[in-house]
């Protein structure tokens, strides 16, 4: 069971469905190194194939629904056919982290009964979030819608309602076997999430280290210090890769300009927010849209 997080951060959820469809795939639905700031999880109808994460090796079959988290690197591959339900979805904590980038479980389970009533009915809410093509050389495959509600009528009101419910149901499958992940967002998280909050409120201003420090009553030095012997790296490092992170969420989920983005996560000058992304990333703004899709 999760013992970094309790039911008023569980409650806070952010929980959006940002795509969904029935697919039958083929050998075409092979792709390496993919990742995205969103989980997918797919109910698998007929057919096989194989998804590979976090060191290991998984076989897809019938019967079963997998979950591939938010930030997973992962490879997949179709040697015939593969006929799936698939959901991209976002379950974002008050700071900005997706909550399965805190943790580990078991990513693939034998699906209740219910799942494809409840895939179906996720499709019937929002029948227009579909990915246009599965193709990423295709500019429309790069271009991620830009998300609505349902209307603001009651009835929509209601199937924005229904729809969390439904994703929620479906992601208390997987934090049934959750368990701390040991990475830096979560050891953050456990010892310093008041300045998680601070930060994820504050992003587009200026922030330095007193600042920080202030949020937790500490001396700067003896802040930096603690941060970095608790979270293994120094606090304006760790602000950087969350303002970095906050971009990449935005390159894939908005038509936003690179500046656009720049200045929504705090880096006034366009120039260096490129070196600093590319430098992370491993890939420029730009590259990293084109190359990668929910």
């Amino acid at each position: 069971m999760i013992s970094t997080l309790n039911h008023e951060l569980l409650n806070s959820l952010d929980l959006k469905v940002l795509a969904v469809q029935r697919t039958e795939a083929g050998r075409w639905w092979n792709f390496k190194n993919v990742i995205s700031p969103f989980s997918r999880l797919w109910l698998i109808l007929d057919g096989r194939a194989v998804v590979r994460h976090h060191g290991r090796s998984f076989a897809l079959r019938p019967g079963q629904w997998h979950l591939v988290p938010a930030f997973a690197v992962h490879d997949c591959a179709c040697a015939s056919r593969f006929n799936h339900y698939h959901l991209h979805f976002a379950a974002r904590l008050p700071t900005g982290i997706d909550l399965f980038s805190l943790l580990d479980c078991e990513y693939q389970l034998p699906a209740p009964a219910a799942a494809l009533t409840m895939f179906k009915r996720l499709e019937a809410i929002y029948p227009d979030r579909k990915l246009p093509c599965f193709d990423p050389r295709r500019e429309e495959y790069k271009r991620f819608p830009v998300l609505t509600e349902p209307s603001e009528s009651l009835a929509g009101a209601v199937d924005g309602f229904e729809a969390r419910g439904v994703l929620t149901l479906l992601v208390s499958q997987f934090l049934k076997s959750a368990r701390s992940h040991e990475g830096v967002h979560a050891r953050v998280t456990r010892q310093f999430l008041a300045v998680q909050e601070f930060i994820h409120a504050h992003m587009r201003q200026k922030i330095a280290l007193a600042d920080l420090a202030k949020v937790v009553e500490l001396n700067p030095t003896y802040f930096s210090d603690q941060f970095k012997r608790v979270v293994g790296v120094r606090p304006l490092d760790y602000l950087m890769r969350r303002r970095i992170e906050r971009a990449q969420y935005l390159l894939l989920t908005s038509q936003a300009s690179v500046k656009s983005i720049a200045d929504a996560v705090g880096i006034l000058d366009p120039a260096y927010f490129s070196r600093v992304f590319t430098r992370l990333s491993k890939t420029s703004p730009s590259e990293y849209r084109s190359a990668h899709s929910v």
